[in-house]
């Protein structure tokens, strides 16, 4: 059986210290597992991914790492790596993809030039070596910022957002390189998106989040009802969010009228997401 790499258990937090963003939430991941965490928007999935990072933390419940308690005092930093939402490398600076790599050597001094290049390589990114961060597409900057987060072989990648401003074809070889690393290494991997369908297909669990509801199992249980219970709005709005945020003209958010009661329920499970598009 494999060796458990996050575990949550029982998780709060609220930013005023009255209105709940998060109420136990508990959930586990396994080494080379990956756990794709949905919900709508400030339905607390940002404010978790930084609690599990140490840049938060939680009013009561804990988070343990190859099943030790994280101590705040000596947090285990070392053991994952984290690219925030939003994170972007400076375009305006001229610096080639290869001296931006080399700005690990700092940090992790024993790195060599091959160690580099591997990386590199396994992104598919390696051929840009040379080439200057303003002249990459959004999708060749995201590997790069990928293979920057594996210099430090982490035994868990936490990824909010990777997907955001790709295309379907581009989050679906972000998607497939990830599953490379989690195959090649172990990896485990903690991935927060909107992209339902992506996530769903790429995932072995799936965590629903929307405050003090949540939802946590491997992806063939996830059924309709959940997502339902998570969006607060029917199915077929659920299709134009996504819709919506693959949009360059997509507003923020689709506006679902959650008053009204929902229409039939269904148990039936995910695969239903991947057929009716």
């Amino acid at each position: 059986m494999s060796k458990s790499v996050l575990r949550a258990e029982k998780i709060s937090f609220s930013y005023d210290g009255i209105t709940p963003t998060l109420k136990d939430v508990s959930f586990d991941l396994h080494e080379g597992e990956s756990l794709g965490v949905l919900g709508p928007n400030g339905g607390g999935k940002t404010t978790l991914m930084k609690i599990v990072v140490g840049l938060l933390s939680p009013q009561s419940g804990s988070i343990f790492f190859d099943e030790q308690k994280a101590d705040k005092r000596h947090y285990p930093y070392h053991s994952f790596s984290y690219v925030p939402q939003h994170s972007e490398l400076n375009s305006i600076l001229p610096v080639k993809v290869s001296e931006y790599m080399g700005f690990a050597k700092a940090i992790y001094k024993n790195i060599t030039e091959k160690e580099m290049d591997e990386l590199l390589e396994l992104v598919g990114i390696l051929h840009k070596k040379e080439s200057l961060i303003s002249s990459l597409s959004g999708g060749e900057k995201q590997r790069v910022l990928l293979a920057r987060a594996l210099v430090n072989h982490p035994k868990l990648l936490l990824l909010d957002e990777p997907t955001k401003g790709l295309d379907s074809s581009g989050q679906d070889q972000l998607l497939s390189i990830i599953e490379k690393i989690k195959q090649r290494d172990k990896t485990a991997v903690m991935i927060v998106d909107h992209n339902i369908n992506q996530i769903i297909r790429h995932c072995h669990k799936i965590l629903c989040l929307n405050r003090n509801f949540h939802w946590h199992d491997h992806t063939d249980l996830l059924t309709k009802n959940i997502l339902e219970d998570v969006y607060h709005c029917e199915f077929e709005h659920l299709l134009i969010h996504e819709k919506d945020l693959q949009s360059s003209h997509s507003h923020d958010h689709h506006f679902c009228d959650h008053d009204h009661a929902h229409q039939g329920t269904s148990n039936e499970p995910h695969s239903f997401l991947r057929r009716k598009k």
